[in-house]
């Protein structure tokens, strides 16, 4: 009876820590709370790629102010300082949210005197979960050459216009890499040579190495290009903290606008004609809310 006691006690033991043990399995299975839907952040951290627009768009009551900087052409060698001595190309800018999904800028280029706005519009957000596997977004740019070799004919304001527009579609793959892809058009009211319409893709990327630095990548083929032009083709070095973006790259580009990036690159990066250069963001919030 003692043994037939005992073998009961034991099984009835066993029988319980067995249950325990699957109860505890299955709570670990089970995630202690419910993974929410959101959009995704930081798919690029400013503005800009490096010189073309990104989907990457501001909160409401959001300020980024951007300093983009060029030298010269880096194979002007040791005499030139491998282009640090030659003249320099600025582009001062601010750009600000008016909701969370619609941005407007205004930005000013030294070379040809360019004074451009633009705006930016989220069409889709990529999210966490379920829901738009993609970001989506349009970008608008209107430049307006004020240089004074234009005064000097018989340019009038209409004819010293240049517009371009982008739709981006991007994607973070994971905490690392993110792409995008741009289908553009730009066009002149009116050019001395050339076309007055070009049509090109932005294909761009940006890898984080650590958790605040990352290599970038932007190269933008012009479908209908003139025999002088060139695809424009950037490579950068970001270094990113908080609000703060800053980039050093090297391009084959001089302009700092798509109307210019399309259509005005004329040196061979593979044969050594590339600029170095730095850009700058800095965002300012006016708002509770963190941006994306």
């Amino acid at each position: 009876m003692k043994r037939t006691k005992v073998v009961r006690n034991i099984l009835i033991a066993l029988i319980g820590l067995l249950s325990v043990a699957q109860f505890s399995q299955a709570q670990m299975l089970v995630p202690h709370r419910a993974k929410i839907n959101k959009p995704e952040t930081a798919i690029f951290k400013a503005p800009s790629v490096i010189l073309m627009p990104s989907v990457k768009n501001l909160y409401a009551k959001t300020l980024n102010m951007s300093i983009y900087h060029t030298f010269g052409i880096v194979r002007a060698g040791v005499r030139q300082f491998w282009g640090l001595d030659s003249g320099a190309n600025v582009r001062l800018g601010l750009d600000y949210g008016i909701t969370n999904n619609l941005s407007v800028g205004i930005g000013r280029t030294s070379i040809s005197k360019v004074v451009d706005g633009r705006f930016k519009y989220s069409l889709l957000h990529q999210m966490s979960e379920s829901g738009s596997p993609i970001e989506l977004a349009v970008n608008g740019d209107l430049g307006i050459n004020t240089g004074q070799r234009i005064f000097q004919g018989s340019y009038g304001f209409n004819d010293r216009l240049g517009y371009s527009f982008m739709l981006m579609g991007a994607r973070k793959f994971n905490d690392q890499l993110s792409l995008q892809v741009a289908p553009m058009i730009t066009h002149y009211n009116r050019v001395n040579v050339g076309k007055k319409t070009y049509y090109g893709i932005g294909l761009s990327g940006r890898y984080k190495i650590t958790g605040h630095t990352a290599l970038a990548l932007e190269y933008v083929p012009v479908f209908n290009k003139t025999n002088s032009m060139q695809n424009e083709l950037s490579i950068a070095f970001n270094i990113e903290t908080g609000g703060h973006v800053f980039q050093l790259f090297f391009t084959n580009a001089q302009s700092f606008n798509p109307q210019g990036i399309l259509s005005q690159t004329h040196n061979k990066f593979m044969k050594g004609y590339f600029r170095f250069g730095f850009n700058i963001n800095r965002i300012f919030w006016f708002t509770n809310k963190h941006n994306k």
